[in-house]
């Protein structure tokens, strides 16, 4: 992303296929995946990381039909459209869990009167 965007935003968790960021100026949580940016409200993320975990990924293994070698998926609120292999989809599903716990810890101690923040 580029400096004057990432001045805004705050990484909420990374791995090697993409990463999360929250901005907090326009209440939103920024999705890079395959090089492409989803802009999420909370709700929509939440919506979106339950549409990935729904995914069925012992079919997509097990399964010798073609319609079973992608799933797409469509983010709430976007105009954007995954086409995604199985491996796709793990790494996704790694991704939105990892930011899920990392934004669950940050309200945790927020409630505690701790913070995160460098």
């Amino acid at each position: 992303m580029s400096n004057d965007v990432t001045t805004t935003l705050q990484e909420v968790f990374r791995t090697d296929k993409g990463a999360v960021y929250q901005c907090d100026a326009s209440n939103r949580l920024i999705l890079e995946f395959w090089d492409t940016h989803t802009y999420l409200s909370a709700r929509d993320f939440a919506q979106f990381r339950r549409m990935v975990e729904t995914v069925d990924i012992r079919q997509m293994a097990l399964s010798t039909a073609a319609a079973d070698d992608v799933e797409i998926l469509a983010p709430p609120r976007s105009e954007r459209c995954y086409v995604l292999t199985l491996c796709e989809v793990v790494h996704l599903r790694e991704l939105l869990a990892g930011a899920r716990i990392m934004l669950d810890l940050n309200t945790m101690l927020r409630e505690c009167g701790c913070s995160m923040g460098a």
